[in-house]
């Protein structure tokens, strides 16, 4: 016979290391108290990853979906930070073991935590999205999403119209096709820089793509990433995003 039960969540290893205990998760969501919380998850009302989880001491790990009541629970309100990367730090979120991270432009307990979209490594500069929304992380990372980025590529050798026109074309890596949006000669610069427009493709990609054409990078600027630009923000500097920025961005289909 089947059974109506809801699924529960495996409550052997309740801990899972490195997370946060469910009832604080909740407290700090404002949904009630510790003590509360801790009666909600004894009458089975709370769900992680579409599991009932009944276990006292159970850590919610970044990214769980944990839902009350059928609603989404987010641990503490969204924020969401441009950060425009200078060369030598890297994108990370271990920014205490590694030298040079972005979280050391960050200078502030508040955000200096806040994940980065994306890695760029250290030699890329430009924009870099952070935020602890994580529906937005899944969104864009999802290489269904549907979003620009430009990028300001200096190469150490010339570029020909033939290699343009390739990565305009598709390059293959790894067996799958990938194509950029457009890509030209900057207005006024050499053959050697070039810039490209893309449909959701990292940095990190689009390195292989242009090693494909035996061209090596010399440097890589990303100018605009789903819409924001640079505008007044210098080199090493953050700011918030305004609720218009934020809203375009959650239309990203």
């Amino acid at each position: 016979m089947g059974s109506n039960m809801p699924a529960k969540e495996n409550q052997n290893n309740p801990k899972r290391e490195g997370g946060t205990r469910l009832n604080k998760f909740l407290s700090n969501a404002g949904i009630c108290s510790r003590r509360e919380a801790d009666q909600l998850i004894a009458m089975g009302l709370v769900r992680v990853n579409g599991k009932v989880v009944t276990a006292m001491g159970f850590q919610v790990q970044r990214g769980d979906d944990v839902r009350y009541d059928n609603q989404p629970v987010q641990s503490s309100p969204p924020i969401y930070l441009l950060l425009n990367k200078p060369k030598g730090f890297v994108a990370t979120q271990q920014g205490g073991n590694i030298k040079k991270s972005i979280q050391e432009l960050v200078r502030t307990d508040k955000y200096q935590k806040l994940p980065p979209v994306g890695d760029m490594g250290r030699t890329v500069t430009g924009l870099l999205l952070m935020t602890n929304d994580e529906k937005l992380h899944r969104k864009l990372a999802n290489p269904k999403s549907r979003y620009n980025t430009l990028y300001q590529v200096t190469l150490e050798d010339n570029a020909d119209a033939a290699d343009l026109e390739a990565l305009t074309n598709g390059v293959r890596i790894e067996g799958q096709l990938h194509k950029v949006k457009s890509a030209a000669y900057i207005l006024g610069g050499t053959k050697k820089e070039i810039g490209i427009d893309t449909v959701n493709i990292g940095p990190g990609l689009l390195k292989k793509m242009i090693r494909k054409r035996d061209l090596k990078v010399s440097a890589m600027d990303r100018v605009l990433l789903a819409g924001l630009t640079k505008k007044d923000l210098p080199r090493g500097r953050w700011r918030m995003l305004t609720p218009k920025e934020v809203q375009f961005l959650n239309m990203i289909s």
